[in-house]
């Protein structure tokens, strides 16, 4: 496990080069080594949730082999991770900027440089590596090389920061939020005139914009009051600010806003104002401070345009919960809606506010089930739909709450969270959580009519119309839907009929199965059902319904819903097509998620960010259809099974799923390539990690189809698992210890136990048979003829010598016709008495008629007769 950390009581150059180095360490868990400094704490208390970084006490310090620091190389910094440093065998890899003692950390590597930022150097490093970095990225990294170089203003500043900060701002740092948190040095005049700046500022709300206004007279110049205005921006942190000086008979107004309706450079013009939207000033010589104060508010009211409200950005309606609900329930909702905290109610009341880190905290103490009253946040801070953005982050970051419930006439109308105001500060660039991976499908209708004629069989395409038919009928629409609709497409035949129908899937099934003849088999509890034909056709109906996961990698929750949700919940785009049956709209393609150009494209991609943190399982499904179909795993999906993988959540998986999937992979036409693709991204080893798939024979292993096809076509009727064979390859390579610890892992069936159980006679069988030359068939059969069909497979695929092969086929050619024709009422007839020696009779018989030395119902009888004669039995 990799651990990327920095000093205690981070400041923002610590902050910034965790995050950097989080780009070049994609894999390693972010971690804070102790406190924090007063303004990353206000950073975090709007950002937190945007910045996966976990504290010292949810690491375990065993799981740790590499520690990235970053911003010191001092282990006395390190807080509550100091006592890693005592661990042999960490690898350390340092990037600081501070000069080197004789006590720092050595590491494997060292990128010690005198700039005047720490995040200079990793930012360096990811310029150097091209990765890309969005805007809120961007900001933060700029947060700490502005904070450390005191806005490039430090004597310490080098050129490496200034060009980085340039880069930085070519992607996207936003400056209004860096100043937000910036510290400057000011000189007692400054400090003199910012307080008399304070005492005397007044708030307008004008179209619901926080205006603040504030003057200030003095009779001698006072350099610096951009500075010391800026301060006051971060001080009264409103939408825009004016200040209005009087200093040596002229008139100083300086303008800062942050709102993008209030454009200082427009309101300032009738003053003979200049500069941007977001900063402007003007000089005038007049000594009348009222007056201009009235033009500039006079402009305001004429410029700016409404402010964005909470009501503007809310959420509605709102997600509750009541008070008497157990923590356990909470999380689920939370985890199912994505939130990150719900208001609590009773009787329509709000009472509260549950947040995820409260259902964290009940877990940890394993009150899951205690009521949500005794967890919640009952101090209850609400804003009105008319309250501006301003106000809302003010609250916020002054109360550190992520979502503020909207009241309006004592009723719940909406709720704003963090996301919200971030998402407004920031524009779409914002780094949201839950990203889609998908291309939005245009609204041109494509029908699929003459794909469905020309490809399928006609008793086919009229089930469908039928289907559609019944569904108009009960007034319901219907799809086919999955991989009967992928594979139309793709041109590879799957008469397999899979129907979602929006509304109640048990009257689609009986009316279908009515209308065509068959029988219905109803699952109402899972909203599903089978139509079975009378030709032991089966075609699947299920309602539509949405999905979620009560945590990750859990088995998933359905509700009914609509056909759009239903897609949503399946693994990957190209199996989110779905072609409407309804009459009027017969053929009708329904592609919401990009999926019929990820098809032509040859791509595996899944739906959202978080898919396979959800189900794991997914990334042994991308695996198979990547190689099915000779496609290739989007990259971003790629990033996010690697990432998954790293994690360990195929280790939260139960080795029943791990099987199922399994089993599905090596049961494609092409096996090999699925694994070799697994060792690749490291799935491997959480299925069989003591076999090591890169020592098998790969040509060795492409045999196995091709015995499986040639038992297939000479013995027809019976039925071999292609899958167990592969596992019986893989499982002849450990010793018997580790095959036994691999039986009381996963689940197998009692035949295929048996199967990997007579492992170990295979080698001796072989040994035998290959060193007798003239060995009869029934003393193979002694030596096999109780294996299963899988190990009789096995056996053949270790065959090396056609000799052996050509006895061993004609072993089970004889065995699978030989029958022994006589029986018990044959032999009582002949005059023995019924024991167990009746057994023993008719296997010599059996014995003989496979070393064909007799043949008919007759010889059987004179063969009983010559032992009863000889004495042999009695």
């Amino acid at each position: 496990m990799e651990i990327i950390t920095s000093h205690n009581s981070l400041d923002f150059d610590g902050l910034a080069s965790i995050v950097a180095a989080g780009k070049l360490y994609p894999a390693a868990v972010k971690v804070f080594s102790g406190t924090l400094s007063k303004n990353v704490r206000q950073f975090l208390a709007l950002y937190k949730d945007s910045l996966e970084i976990k504290s010292a006490k949810e690491i375990n310090l065993n799981d740790v082999d590499r520690v990235i620091v970053v911003d010191t190389a001092n282990a006395n910094r390190l807080g509550k991770l100091k006592k890693i440093i005592e661990k042999k065998a960490i690898d350390f890899h340092v990037y600081d900027h501070h000069p080197s003692a004789p006590d720092d950390i050595k590491g494997s590597v060292m990128e010690l440089h005198l700039t005047g930022a720490a995040t200079t150097i990793l930012v360096e490093k990811i310029i150097e590596k091209e990765i890309n970095i969005n805007p809120f990225e961007a900001t933060i990294l700029a947060l700490g090389i502005y904070e450390d170089t005191g806005s490039l203003l430090f004597s310490s500043t080098t050129p490496r920061d200034a060009y980085v900060a340039a880069y930085l701002l070519e992607k996207g740092a936003n400056l209004a939020v860096v100043a937000n948190f910036m510290e400057r040095p000011f000189t007692s005049e400054q400090r003199q005139i910012l307080q008399t700046l304070l005492n005397s500022s007044k708030h307008y709300n004008i179209n619901n914009s926080d205006i603040v206004i504030a003057q200030a007279k003095n009779n001698h110049f006072i350099p610096g009051l951009d500075i010391v205005s800026h301060r006051l921006f971060e001080v009264e942190n409103c939408d825009a600010l004016f200040v209005v000086a009087f200093m040596e008979g002229k008139i100083y107004v300086i303008g800062r806003s942050k709102n993008n309706n209030v454009k200082i450079n427009d309101i300032l013009k009738p003053l003979g104002g200049r500069g941007h939207e977001k900063a402007a000033s003007a000089i005038i010589k007049d000594n009348d401070i009222n007056k201009v104060i009235n033009i500039i508010i006079e402009a305001i009211k004429g410029i700016v345009l409404p402010g964005i409200t909470a009501k503007d950005i809310m959420s509605t309606p709102v997600k509750t919960i009541s008070k008497d609900k157990p923590m356990e329930e909470a999380g689920k909702l939370l985890l199912r809606y994505g939130h990150t905290g719900m208001p609590v109610v009773e009787k329509d009341n709000i009472v509260g506010i549950i947040s995820r880190r409260d259902v964290d905290k009940a877990r940890i103490h394993n009150l899951e089930h205690a009521p949500i009253k005794g967890f919640m946040t009952t101090d209850v801070l609400t804003i009105s739909p008319d309250t501006s953005v301003n106000e809302i982050q003010n609250l916020m970051v002054e109360y550190d709450i992520g979502r503020l419930p909207v009241v309006e006439k004592g009723r719940l109308v909406g709720i704003v969270s963090r996301t919200d105001i971030l998402r407004t500060l920031h524009g779409d660039e914002f780094n949201d959580d839950h990203q889609m991976l998908y291309t939005t499908h245009d609204e041109k209708i494509e029908n699929c009519n003459q794909l469905l004629y020309e490809r399928l069989p006609s008793k086919l395409v009229t089930i469908l119309e039928i289907a559609g038919q019944v569904a108009d009928e009960i007034g319901s629409s219907v799809y086919s839907v999955g991989g009967f609709v992928r594979d139309l497409f793709l041109n590879v035949p799957n008469f397999d009929i899979d129907l979602v129908v929006e509304g109640n899937a048990k009257d689609l099934a009986e009316n279908l199965a009515s209308r065509l003849g068959g029988k219905a088999r109803l699952h109402e509890r899972f909203q599903t059902g089978v139509v079975i034909l009378p030709d032991g056709m089966k075609i699947d109906v299920a309602a539509a319904r949405t999905e979620y996961y009560e945590f990750p990698a859990a088995l998933p929750k359905v509700e009914r819903s609509s056909i759009r949700e239903d897609m949503y919940r399946r693994d990957f785009t190209i199996n989110t097509l779905a072609i409407c049956l309804n009459p009027d709209r017969f053929g009708n393609l329904i592609d919401y998620f990009g999926g019929r150009k990820d098809l032509q494209a040859g791509y595996i991609r899944v739906l959202y960010n978080f898919s396979f943190v959800e189900d794991p399982t997914r990334i042994l499904r991308a695996i198979r259809f990547e190689q099915r179909y000779n496609f290739k795993i989007e990259p971003d999906t790629f990033r996010f099974a690697t990432d998954a993988v790293q994690r360990r959540l195929l280790g939260k998986l139960s080795y029943k799923r791990i099987l199922q999937e399994l089993i599905l992979i090596l049961s494609e036409k092409d096996s090999v390539s699925s694994l070799e693709r697994m060792r690749e991204i490291g799935v491997w080893r959480f299925i069989l990690p003591e076999v090591k798939i890169e020592a098998l024979n790969k040509n060795e292993l492409r045999r196995i189809p091709i015995i499986l096809g040639w038992w297939k076509e000479r013995y027809y009727k019976t039925n071999v698992k292609g899958w167990l064979i592969y596992i019986l390859v893989f499982l002849a390579t450990l010793n018997k210890d580790q095959v036994a610890d691999v039986l009381e892992r996963y689940p197998f069936d009692k035949e295929s136990k048996k199967s990997i159980l007579e492992l170990e006679k295979v080698p001796k069988a072989l040994e035998k048979i290959n060193s007798n030359y003239s060995i009869s068939p029934s003393v193979i059969d002694k030596l096999i003829g109780n294996f299963t069909l899988e190990t009789t497979v096995y056996l053949l695929f270790c065959i090396k010598d056609e000799t052996v092969w050509e006895k061993i086929v004609k072993y089970i050619d004889l065995k699978d016709n030989i029958k022994v024709e006589i029986n018990g009422h044959d032999l009582k007839a002949l005059g023995l008495k019924e024991g167990p020696e009746f057994k023993t009779i008719l296997k010599e018989i059996y014995n003989l008629k496979l070393d064909q030395q007799i043949s008919t119902k007759a010889e059987e009888i004179k063969v009983v007769k010559k032992w009863i004669k000889e004495g042999r039995i009695n």
